[in-house]
């Protein structure tokens, strides 16, 4: 669509957006009990209905006047193409990173080793025992409740050791004053023909 027939859309979702809450806030009545009354109720609702109808309408023109315009190929509407030509430059530093959706290897090992580590140490051995690719001890099967449930209370573990560590680092903080400077009873020499060589 063209920028104008986008910044026209854009204005009547906005109108839109206005309407409702407005509608909203004549119906609460900003939170006093009551009703307002009928009529100014019914005014606000067929407001939103015209506005919501003249976005179908904008909308319902823009996709058949490009419907007709163009008899080509029907896939070039859904798919995501420059209309110029890029140079290989531009392809490499301005499109390619923007239709990137795979990670890259580096984070896919990384990942992979991250959750393979987590598993070999939880009970429930993870996604890994969940799926089946990892047996556990009793032969239970183990679902994905079990896993959540394993990594909530690891969360729980964590945070209170957490809380633990910040309670004792609070306690030496306030029973030292770090503030204070060590004082050197003896200063030593300076070594002016010091070589770090030797």
């Amino acid at each position: 669509l063209p920028v104008s027939q986008l910044e026209s859309l854009k204005f009547k979702a906005n109108q839109i957006i206005e309407s409702i809450q407005l509608l909203q806030r004549t119906v609460e009545m900003g939170g006093q009990p009551g009703m307002p009354a009928w009529p100014d109720i019914l005014s606000k609702y067929n407001i939103l209905l015209s506005q919501s109808h003249s976005i179908s309408m904008s909308l319902l023109a823009a996709h058949q006047t490009g419907a007709t315009s163009s008899q080509g190929n029907p896939y070039e509407k859904i798919a995501l193409h420059p209309r110029v030509p890029l140079t290989d430059t531009q392809l490499d530093n301005e499109l390619i990173p923007l239709l990137r959706n795979q990670q890259t290897t580096d984070v896919l090992r990384f990942e992979n080793e991250t959750v393979r580590h987590l598993a070999e140490h939880m009970e429930t051995k993870g996604s890994l025992g969940a799926l089946g690719h990892a047996p556990r001890p009793g032969g239970k099967h183990v679902d994905y409740e079990d896993v959540l449930r394993e990594c909530e209370q690891i969360r729980v573990e964590h945070d209170q050791r957490v809380e633990r560590a910040t309670r004792a680092v609070t306690l030496l903080r306030e029973k030292y004053d770090w503030k204070a400077r060590v004082e050197v009873e003896q200063e030593e020499p300076e070594e002016l023909d010091w070589d770090p060589r030797m």
